[in-house]
């Protein structure tokens, strides 16, 4: 059998020798032919090891030119070490400005369901904070949308809704009732609840206030009321003025005593200055920690969709990458499906040259 005329079996020719069987060494080290060589790396790559294992083992008995550099692209080539290999580190934080008025943009969203098997839907106003919680049964949308228009006969109608993409909100009967009042649909994006953290960081001491009630053996329903009453009148963390100041310019009497006066309360430029700077406090902070790293993934290309663990593999088929103008974030889509962000977001490489078959994009 002669050599292969490159430059690397040239360079390594003295330390070749051959079998009375005519099998190629070198050293201890089966060479073999360039006809042999990617089934040599499938078999080594059967279980799945990552590059590194796999060029160990593989180097360990058998050789051929190039070999480091094939096994790594059968490797980063491979759908299924693609799908259960380690995650993406996340993006870097961003942050979202503050809407130009009062319950404009509102986050909506359920608690529950309760012991009592009943739900709370719960709407937060994005520029305010201000929450407004009713009891409802179910969440079809047939309950919803009257527990929605009480709360737009007291605050008006809102430009924007921004919810998760499960029932109701992602319903007939809810699209067509937004559509009728000239209203927008905005879809948080799944597995993410940073997308709709308004609402979201409203949940944790609300169902604390559920929670102290049950334990103190009061009506969860009446605590409900003096919770929302205290949250409402309280600054909040983020802006530093209480909700109820934005969102009504007054401040609301509770049971702590308040001093009297006619002025109109107008701190709205303090609430902006404030979540300016701790919105940018709190993504470098995030940023920092969670080790985040701008993702490259660019338009058009095609990649897996990993899920949560409850649903079913891995969609080995793939996707195309596009940008949610939605809510500014990175997602991927096929007909009618979405993904999260690109932390759960993988290229796969392109397997068939410089261009995909259009089976597999459309």
């Amino acid at each position: 059998m002669g050599f292969p005329n490159c430059k690397t079996v040239q360079t390594v020719k003295s330390e070749l020798t051959s079998t009375t069987h005519g099998v190629i060494l070198r050293g201890t080290r089966i060479v073999i032919p360039a006809a042999l060589q990617q089934r040599a790396i499938d078999i080594a790559h059967e279980t799945h090891l990552g590059i590194e294992k796999t060029k160990s083992l593989i180097r360990e008995k058998i050789w051929f030119p190039q070999i480091d550099n094939q096994v790594k692209n059968t490797i980063v080539k491979c759908t299924t070490c693609q799908a259960v290999g380690q995650a993406n580190p996340p993006e870097p934080l961003r942050t979202t400005e503050m809407p130009e008025l009062p319950w404009r943009t509102v986050h909506i969203d359920f608690y529950g369901p309760l012991p009592s098997s009943e739900y709370l839907l719960v709407a937060v106003d994005r520029y305010s904070r201000f929450p407004e919680v009713e009891i409802v049964h179910s969440t079809r949308a047939s309950t919803v949308i009257p527990k929605l228009d009480k709360m737009f006969s007291v605050h008006g109608i809102p430009d924007t809704l921004i919810s998760d993409n499960g029932p109701p909100f992602n319903g007939d009967d809810y699209a067509r009732y937004l559509k009728a009042l000239g209203i927008q649909a905005k879809f948080s994006t799944p597995y993410w609840p940073q997308g709709n953290a308004t609402v979201e960081r409203f949940m944790r001491p609300l169902g604390k206030a559920l929670k102290t009630a049950t334990l103190e053996g009061r009506p969860w329903k009446q605590e409900l009321n003096r919770f929302l009453l205290q949250y409402r009148a309280t600054p909040h963390c983020t802006t530093g003025v209480p909700p109820s100041e934005l969102l009504f310019n007054r401040v609301i009497k509770g049971k702590l005593p308040v001093i009297n006066s006619k002025k109109i309360v107008n701190r709205h430029k303090e609430a902006r200055d404030n979540e300016k700077t701790r919105q940018e406090r709190n993504r470098e902070y995030a940023n920092q920690r969670r080790n985040t790293r701008k993702s490259d993934l660019q338009v058009g290309d095609y990649v897996l969709r990993i899920n949560k663990p409850r649903e079913e593999d891995t969609d080995d088929e793939g996707f195309d990458y596009e940008e949610n103008s939605q809510n500014n974030q990175p997602s991927i889509s096929n007909e009618n499906n979405v993904a999260p962000r690109s932390s759960r977001i993988r290229r796969l490489p392109n397997r068939y040259g410089h261009e995909y078959p259009s089976n597999l994009i459309n």
